[in-house]
């Protein structure tokens, strides 16, 4: 075949890979791994990123296991440098049609998702075993055998016939019984502490009306801070994600007068202003196209602001900082089932527990603690724009 040959041989290869071809490839080579199927989804995303991993093949950089399954599959790195160079500009193109790095940014394009992807992956990394599994030696068929080591068990069905129900966490892997160390949905459970944490700070647990300072999505006539419709608004907020805009400035000071009106000028320029500025010497920054921006000095004091939603450092990056610390020491494999414990190499059964309590706790404790640091700010605040205001009334009547 002539170089040419060899690399459209490449184009066609890996254009034709699709989304299922890529998720077979991801459990193959987990199971390679000896890990159950499921994954952290930012490791599941990086592996199975077509140009990602073609990239890795043609630096010499690629996981071995990962290399193997797409062999096996019939879609492994092509012999020749023409080849893999074809499979590349193949995956390029798949990317394009397939919508595969766009992927990346639906799954952080909110606050929530982020948060979600972050906490996941830290716990991952605390604790492998959260996404781990054992094969046994049991046929998966063997339903007697599954019964006699508790993986199973016998029901009566409704017509009156013995059947064996094998147990939730037992899953086929290539003729043998796999037992998944935990179950997905309870690991998954472990992001609610930290959701829970963001969602406060963007105030989407006010089913009433807007947060503090902030009109209802639904708002009232009478009171715009209030809903008008308690369902609506519940709708909105859990199912769109939405928040209300900032109260105008007279009902905005009657619960936060330790803002002045310069003040709530100066932040609403700032939320509004999605012009560039790198400039982070000058108390802030805005990223071209306002996706992420952020001040030292709104009306919430330090705050981040991802896609117009505004994350302050009191009362959102502390708590979800402490919910996510709290659920991984809770996760962290227990004494005697880390080296040189009585049960190294077993999944530690109350780890999940620990993580979710672990994650509670410090959700709570970091809400607190955030309301209290931001409690103190504004004190502080209104102090100082007291201070200013009566100097000037001393300078208004000498």
């Amino acid at each position: 075949m002539s170089w040419f040959d060899e690399f459209k041989e490449g184009v066609e290869l890996d254009y034709g890979i699709g989304r299922d071809d890529r998720a077979k490839m991801h459990y193959a080579e987990r199971e390679l791994q000896g890990l159950d199927d499921d994954s952290p989804r930012l490791k599941n995303m990086a592996a199975t990123h077509p140009v990602s991993f073609r990239l890795r093949e043609l630096l010499g950089i690629a996981n071995k296991d990962a290399m193997k399954a797409r062999k096996d599959m019939g879609i492994g790195a092509l012999p020749t440098k023409p080849g893999m160079a074809g499979q590349l500009v193949g995956s390029i193109g798949a990317d394009l049609t397939q919508d595969i790095s766009r992927n990346w940014w639906w799954l952080f394009n909110a606050a929530q998702a982020t948060g979600n992807v972050i906490n996941e992956s830290t716990l991952g990394m605390i604790n492998p075993d959260l996404y781990g599994a054992r094969k046994t030696p049991i046929k998966y068929e063997d339903g007697n055998a599954l019964v006699r080591e508790g993986l199973a068990k016998e029901i009566i069905n409704a017509n009156g016939h013995r059947e064996i129900q094998r147990n939730p966490k037992v899953f086929n892997r290539g003729g043998k019984a796999a037992v998944r160390n935990y179950r997905s949905g309870y690991v998954e459970s472990l992001a609610i502490p930290a959701g829970v944490a963001i969602n406060n700070s963007l105030g989407l647990l006010t089913p009433f009306g807007g947060a503090e300072g902030y009109e209802a999505v639904l708002p009232s006539e009478d009171d715009p801070s209030k809903t008008s419709n308690a369902v609506g608004e519940v709708a909105a907020k859990y199912i769109l994600g939405r928040t209300g805009g900032l109260l105008d400035y007279d009902e905005f000071k009657k619960v936060r007068p330790d803002v002045s009106k310069g003040e709530y000028n100066a932040y609403k320029a700032f939320k509004y202003d999605n012009s560039p500025d790198l400039n982070l010497l000058d108390g802030d920054f805005t990223i071209p196209s306002g996706v992420l921006k952020g001040t030292t000095d709104g009306i919430h004091g330090a705050e981040i602001q991802f896609l117009g939603r505004s994350l302050p450092l009191t009362t959102a990056v502390v708590p979800f900082a402490s919910a996510v610390a709290g659920a991984a020491l809770g996760v962290r494999r227990g004494k005697k089932y880390r080296a040189g414990g009585a049960e190294f190499g077993t999944p530690d059964p109350d780890a999940v527990k620990r993580g979710f309590m672990g994650g509670t706790a410090g959700a709570v404790g970091g809400i607190a603690l955030g309301n209290l640091l931001e409690s103190e700010r504004r004190r502080r605040n209104e102090a100082s724009n007291q201070a200013y205001y009566d100097k000037l009334d001393k300078l208004e009547t000498t």
